[in-house]
């Protein structure tokens, strides 16, 4: 009798629904429908340093267009639910840690900026934490892995020379890129992959 072998790829059993990933994108799609939602929860200036501390992280959930929701959210589902399936806690650590330290650096270093929303620092943290985990755990990609790091960097970098996002439809709302939002967050996504794969 021969060995039970595996299942090829397309019929092996699929993993565990990405909760977390779901979560998140669940939170920012039901705060753009809630009445009111953006006036209570936006990042502002102001009033977090008149004590309405949960705008630090609430802040992130909530965006000024919906083509700013899709267009985050079109780079954090795909990424987040990835990295959920290599590693579980780096997207947890990533998804928790990244919107408070997004703000605390917004807060610290960019107090001109009297407002901010949307999830695009988080989602770059879970780029980021994706590639990272990818450079550590798969040798035979790395290639792949630094060609997304670098794709990120060079976004990055041509929105804080143009001061305006790469993407159109943004500019034509008004809406600028906070480069250090994305900094920040692929600051946490490098620290989580690594720690996480280091535990």
């Amino acid at each position: 009798m021969l060995p039970a072998t595996p299942p090829p790829p397309d019929k092996a059993k699929p993993g565990p629904l990405p909760w977390f990933t779901l979560i998140a994108a669940t939170l920012a799609v039901g705060a753009w429908f809630a009445p009111g939602a953006f006036d209570s929860l936006v990042y502002e200036h102001s009033k977090i340093l008149n004590g309405q501390l949960w705008r630090l992280v609430s802040g992130h959930w909530v965006h000024f267009s919906a083509s700013h929701l899709f267009w985050n959210l079109a780079i954090l589902i795909p990424a987040g639910a990835w990295l959920e399936k290599r590693s579980p806690a780096t997207l947890r650590w990533t998804l928790l840690a990244s919107p408070l330290a997004i703000s605390l650096a917004l807060l610290a270093f960019d107090p001109s900026l009297a407002i901010y929303a949307g999830i695009s620092g988080v989602a770059s943290g879970v780029l980021v934490a994706l590639a990272v985990h990818g450079l550590l755990t798969q040798p035979t990609a790395r290639l792949w892995w630094f060609a997304v790091l670098l794709l990120f960097i060079a976004k990055i970098a041509i929105e804080a020379l143009r001061a305006r996002p790469l993407n159109p439809q943004l500019v034509t709302q008004n809406i600028r890129s906070v480069p250090l939002a994305h900094l920040v967050g692929a600051a946490v996504g490098t620290t989580a992959a690594w720690w996480c794969r280091r535990k």
